[in-house]
């Protein structure tokens, strides 16, 4: 099993009342969420998913199997959809361990355009490991944008899937192995919509804690512009 140490921050940004973001973290468990809805309902929505998430945590008591997570998935789509009825809804970005065909693995699930990267130290390489759903991410896969231009596209905000605006949902999964070391960045299109992927990744390098990390990426987002929220998690593997 993985181990973490791990930050977060969040900010409502300079335009916006509300912060319709959340995020959870727990000792191997870590999710960002962006909620989406009239009135406070996108608040409500990112609340149901972490309140989902942390009760069942909290209520396990077996390792963590892959079929089990699903069924979180599922479940928080549930209440999300019970909460609004399909007119609300969540990203979600999350990391955690689980055991897979009696191996432990680490596993990303993703819904929306809130995004994981992996800064791995060993050959400095930073990536983004989630796929965005979103309208301008797949002009940009079919070559129909350019990334520069998704970022001003009219369209940008509009996703492609989101938790509880559906009775069923679609959540990417990816397993993956880790190394100690590697820095794992969640967070919000608050940061990634006006934030160039190289910016970020010199902080993930350089920052001297996940907490240092966290918080400058805030700042960063709300000096580059700031008229999202804006939350992000840092989480450093410490040994396996």
């Amino acid at each position: 099993m993985y181990r973490f140490t791990a930050a977060g921050a969040t900010h409502v940004g300079h335009v916006r009342d509300l912060n319709e973001d959340a995020y959870l973290i727990r000792d191997g468990l870590y999710l960002v969420a962006d909620g989406m809805g009239g009135h406070d309902g996108g608040e409500l929505a990112s609340a149901a998913v972490i309140d989902t998430f942390a009760t069942a945590w909290e209520n396990n008591t077996e390792p963590l199997e892959l079929f089990t997570l699903q069924e979180w998935l599922t479940e928080a789509n549930r209440n999300v959809y019970d909460i609004a009825t399909g007119r609300a809804g969540t990203t979600l970005t999350l990391l955690t361990n689980v055991l897979h065909q009696d191996k432990e693995q680490l596993v990303i699930a993703n819904v929306g355009d809130s995004r994981t990267y992996r800064y791995r130290a060993s050959d400095e390489v930073f990536m983004q490991l989630t796929q965005d759903h979103s309208a301008v991410a797949e002009m940009v896969r079919l070559g129909q944008l350019t990334p520069d231009e998704a970022r001003e596209h009219p369209a940008r905000n509009v996703i492609t899937r989101a938790v509880g605006s559906a009775l069923r949902l679609l959540a990417d999964v990816l397993l993956l192995d880790a190394e100690i070391g590697d820095r794992f960045l969640l967070c919000t299109d608050g940061l990634t919509g006006k934030v160039e992927d190289q910016e970020i990744g010199l902080i993930l390098a350089s920052a001297a804690t996940v907490q240092d990390a966290a918080d400058q990426l805030v700042e960063l987002a709300l000096e580059t512009d700031g008229s999202d929220n804006v939350t992000v998690i840092v989480a450093e593997v410490l040994e396996h």
